[in-house]
């Protein structure tokens, strides 16, 4: 009996030492070529410019890189000058241990902003993208010519997040299931599976993408952003947010609760709701031409009217220094927080079941502790 404890109590200890060296691994940027990177509040930032014409800046969610705009930045680039970045801890930008969550995004956003001279943007936020864009819409008003808001939360509780995946976020597992979860795709196909749905809409890019970050930027990103979302703090300071808004969901999106885009409205009153039926949490990718046809109208109307596309019509195809915004977010520390819980999914989540579409709807059955 002895030996059997002494073993569970090794196997404890080794797990916690593995957890506690793996979820301080860092990445930073070697060698980046200088037309492709700008250091940005102390971490290299992988940047891409495209088109001519006023701007818009392209921010993308959790997991993901600025590479899921790839087909609205080339819907967009005949009218507007379309910027795009990696955000801090995901793409091919820095992955530091600490600086993420709502605040800190913004914050990165403000500087890109200035750095380019974009004293006047629409900008276009997927997920916690989204949030971070309306806090800086929030804070610089001044800033943001419109603002799209994709499957964008609204509420920490609003976000649920697949068995596999949130197994991947947890303190002490966490990072060396992450970690196994960049060198298998199978293990990625999983955790993404429940955020399209159709699995044949799970891009190449967009599972590789959700493999390239570090086990601090992603839990870290996700804790503090359900802590800087609770208690209404974002929606609260969006009240301030006086341009045009657009808020675009999928019905049937398992990830971000599709209310969520109602918490918005009622903190924007302009803003306009746009639901994409049969579509789950990348609207981007499942449904491309509807949501860039979607997103390329709101922002032309304060240009002249729509306009089509070149595919569409045939055809071939003052700066300011960032600062610490002093808000209801800067009594909000990084830290671990083992009682954040888990959102779940209905049981059956490591299957792929034929009736998928149906299980999706019924949201009321049981599983896990979660809506």
């Amino acid at each position: 009996m002895g030996v059997i404890v002494a073993t569970i109590v090794l196997i404890a200890c080794l797990l916690a030492f593995s957890s506690l060296v793996l979820g301080r691994v860092t990445d930073e940027v070697e060698n980046p070529r200088g037309e492709d990177y700008v250091e940005l509040e102390g971490s290299m930032i992988r940047y891409r410019v495209r088109g001519e014409g006023p701007p818009v800046l392209l921010v993308h969610g959790w997991l993901s890189s600025s590479r899921v705009w790839e087909v609205l930045a080339g819907a967009l680039e005949d009218r507007f000058t379309v910027y795009s970045l990696d955000l801090r801890g995901f793409g091919e930008s820095d992955k530091p241990l600490s600086g993420y969550g709502i605040r800190y995004g913004s914050r990165l956003l403000y500087a890109f902003c200035a750095y380019f001279g974009l004293s006047r943007v629409s900008v276009v936020g997927h997920d916690l993208g989204g949030t971070m864009a309306v806090k800086l819409a929030a804070d610089h008003p001044e800033m943001v010519e419109r603002l799209v808001l994709v499957s964008a939360p609204a509420d920490g509780g609003q976000i649920d997040l697949p068995t596999p995946l949130w197994l991947a976020t947890l303190p002490v597992i966490g990072p060396p299931f992450y970690l196994l979860g960049r060198r298998a795709g199978w293990l990625r196909r999983m955790w993404l599976r429940p955020f399209v749905t159709d699995r044949k809409a799970l891009t190449q890019e967009v599972l590789e993408d959700a493999g390239r970050s570090t086990p601090a930027a992603v839990r870290r990103t996700l804790v503090m952003a359900r802590r800087e979302l609770s208690r209404g703090r974002i929606p609260r300071q969006a009240r301030s947010v006086g341009c045009g808004v657009l808020l675009v969901t999928g019905d049937d999106d398992y990830i971000v609760d599709p209310e969520a885009a109602n918490d918005w409205s009622g903190s924007m009153p302009q803003a306009r709701v746009s639901v994409i039926e049969g579509c789950g949490h990348l609207p981007m990718v499942e449904y491309p031409e509807e949501f860039c046809s979607l997103v390329r109208g709101f922002l032309c109307e304060e240009q002249g009217g729509w306009t089509p596309s070149r595919e569409e019509a045939g055809e071939p195809g003052p700066s300011k220094v960032p600062r610490d915004d002093l808000d209801e977010t800067m009594d909000l520390v990084e830290e671990d927080d083992p009682a954040e819980g888990r959102r779940g999914l209905p049981e059956g989540i490591f299957e792929w079941p034929s009736d998928l579409d149906e299980e999706r709807r019924r949201r009321g059955g049981e599983g896990p502790p979660g809506r």
